[in-house]
Parts: C-alpha cells; structure tokens; sequence
C-alpha cells in the first residue's frame, strides 16, 4: 500500500488523480493523506502525479503504539533485509501527531537502532547510517496510537519542482497550482489566463500539462531510484520510456501571465524556459485590468480561445483591505465582461474575498477549504452566467 500526501484541503482531488493515472483503489482518505492500493504494473505511474508531495511505500502498519519501547519491538520485528543491501546506508524520517512523552528525534533514535538491530539479527551486518545523504529514507509516523513504517520513494517533496530557478517571495506551490487547474476543469484546449502571475507557476503548469511534459521527465532527481528498484526492476526502463515517448499535442501559446512587477515576468520567463515550455507561453507586464480586454481581441492568433482564469492574488500584508478589495472585484469582473466561462483563486483572505464576491452579480461560487503553507485560505471557483 502506498501512503501519498498533499496540502490539506486537495485530498479527493489527488484521489481522482491517482485513480486516472494508476487504477488503483482507495483504502482511506484523511487529512493530506491519501491511502491506496495500486497494480505492481502501475507503479511507475504513481510518480506522473502532478499534485502528490511526498510518496512511501508502507511495509506496515501497527495499532496501540504508546511508548517508545513500543517503537522499537515494532520496528525490530520488520525484515529490512529485502529493501536495504548490506553496503548501503539508511536514515530515519519521523513524524509524530498527537500528544506524546517524546519527540520526533526520540523516534528517530529508538526506530533507527531498532532497524540496525533487526538487519543484524538477519545478516549479521550493522548498517551504517547517514542522515544527510542516505541511499534508503526509513518513514516512521506516530499518529497518536497508530505507527507507520514505511520507505520514502522520493528525496524531496514533488512540489519542488526543477524548472523554478526564479522563486517569487509568495509564490504557490506548483502542486496547489495542479491542483486548481483541475478544480476549475481546465482543458489543455482551451486558453488560461493568470492576471497577477508573479513567478508564473500556474502558466508554467498548465504548459507542461498541454505539452503533455510528464512530472518524472523534468524531476527525476527527486524519485529516490534505489528503493524504487527494488519494487519495479524495470523502473529505469519504465521512466525512460515515459520519457521518450511523450507525444506532444498540437499546443497553443495561449498560456498568458500578467504582472505589473517587472522583475517577477523576467522571472517567470527565466522559469518557462528552464521547464522547457517557454513557446508555448505569454508573459506580459502590465495591469491586467487593461491588458485582458487587449489580449481577448488577439486570443485567436495565439491559437485558443481565453476561457478560464486562475490566480493566487495578494493576501493584503502590503495592500490596504479597502483597496485589496477592490482589485479582486474588478479583477473578477473583467473576466466575467469579456467572456471567461470560469475564474479560480486562492486566498487566505476570506473576509476581502467575500465582500468582493458579494458585489459581484451574475456569478455563481464554490468555496474549498484549504491550507496554503500555514495559513487557512479558501479556493474560490468562479462561475461566469
């Protein structure tokens, strides 16, 4: 079984992501984790998830776990002998939920000389251990009374993704950005327009989706390939072959970020080119309230009509709330004049967007609550009637 995590809130989106991409099934879903069973033939495609974090490979999974003695027997009793060769160092990832006698590094300490002690008793050889660089991550959470141990099938979370060489102050998570795309029903045949795109995450997103440019082709450094191997033999095979055989769709430019800051459209350009989509996009500096009534009159020659808008606008740290406010209203509202069937945005200003959305009329709104980094925040999905 393999446990997959996204931000809190993006759940059953990442679910029916899964399922398309793996046909596999789900066993639970609870708070930024997704638990599911999928064909050994379909593990490769588990890592083309454009919206997953991180992803482990459970070995198992034990109940009424409440002390670190506890840990350890449970740990111990595992066979590592079949994931980990003899020359090869290993690391302990803890997560600890809930209200404990102990800390995360005391897991960490327990559960790591409980796996040494294991692979001892199988091979008579000590492990060595390597917290910076290990070639096999261990995962262990301690979700109250419920312990998990399980490998880590990545080396980083997936929603570092290698084209941002440019990283704007606020920028979003490319996964959230994934993720909304789907919420709003995006189709790679029609336009997308972000009016405030700072880094150009979500141009850059949807470029990659309609260039049909898979995750594991621009971050295989982060898939962690020795444990990998040991599920799917073939797995090097498998990604080259996903790889080479990316087939390009008949793509438009019509990916289009707006941005008044200079700096952050020169930065986004950098990033479209780095990830390999840079003609299939179009950064503008300017005011979006002035340059979307411009760019619908063109949107035809960019090769797609300019249907759906999707953006992460200012949260107000900078801004005045009354004139925050404002900038969603008639944000929103030009889109809705000119002809945009859908809106979707994210933000932790709840009280702003609602007063915005409020003064608005013939639109209708779904709300989802989420966590953005830290912070509470609604995705709004925008009807235009």
């Amino acid at each position: 079984m393999l446990l997959v995590t996204c931000d809190t809130g993006f759940e059953h989106v990442l679910a029916n992501e899964l399922i398309e991409l793996t046909n596999g099934t789900i066993k639970h879903i609870s708070s930024g984790r997704i638990f599911i069973d999928i064909p050994r033939n379909s593990f490769v495609n588990v890592f083309r998830s454009r919206i997953a974090n991180n992803i482990y490979m459970l070995i198992n999974v034990f109940n009424g776990i409440t002390t670190l003695e506890d840990i350890y027997k449970a740990v111990k009793g595992l066979e590592f002998t079949d994931f980990i060769d003899p020359q090869q160092s290993f690391a302990i990832r803890s997560e600890r939920i809930g209200e404990h006698s102990f800390t995360s590094i005391d897991i960490s300490r327990v559960a790591g000389q409980a796996v040494i002690d294991s692979y001892i008793a199988s091979k008579n050889i000590r492990l060595k251990v390597d917290l910076d660089n290990p070639d096999i991550e261990i995962y262990v959470e301690l979700n109250r009374d419920r312990l998990l141990v399980g490998f880590a099938l990545v080396r980083a979370s997936m929603h570092i993704r290698r084209y941002r060489l440019f990283n704007h102050p606020a920028a979003l998570k490319p996964t959230i950005a994934a993720s909304m795309l789907r919420l709003v029903k995006w189709d790679p045949k029609e336009g997308l327009v972000d009016p405030m795109c700072g880094g150009g995450t979500i141009v850059i997103e949807a470029a990659l989706i309609s260039k049909n440019i898979e995750i594991p082709c621009i971050n295989k450094q982060s898939i962690n390939m020795n444990i990998s191997r040991k599920i799917m033999y073939t797995i090097d095979e498998e990604l080259e072959k996903l790889c080479r055989a990316i087939i390009e769709r008949d793509y438009h430019r019509a990916h289009i970020g707006i941005d008044l800051n200079p700096r952050f459209v020169e930065g986004a350009i950098i990033n479209a080119k780095n990830g390999g989509v840079d003609d299939a996009v179009l950064f503008l500096k300017g005011d979006s309230i002035e340059l979307i009534p411009k760019i619908k009159q063109i949107e035809y020659e960019l090769g797609a009509e300019l249907s759906i808008a999707v953006f992460n606008p200012p949260y107000g740290y900078r801004m005045k709330l009354a004139k925050l406010s404002e900038l969603y209203k008639r944000t929103l509202e030009i889109l809705r004049d000119h002809r945009f069937k859908r809106a979707s945005f994210i933000t932790s200003a709840i009280k702003i967007a609602e007063n915005a959305l409020t003064k608005l009329s013939d639109v209708s709104v779904n709300r989802i609550r989420v966590i953005h980094g830290t912070l509470p925040s609604n995705v709004y999905i925008v009807d235009f009637k």
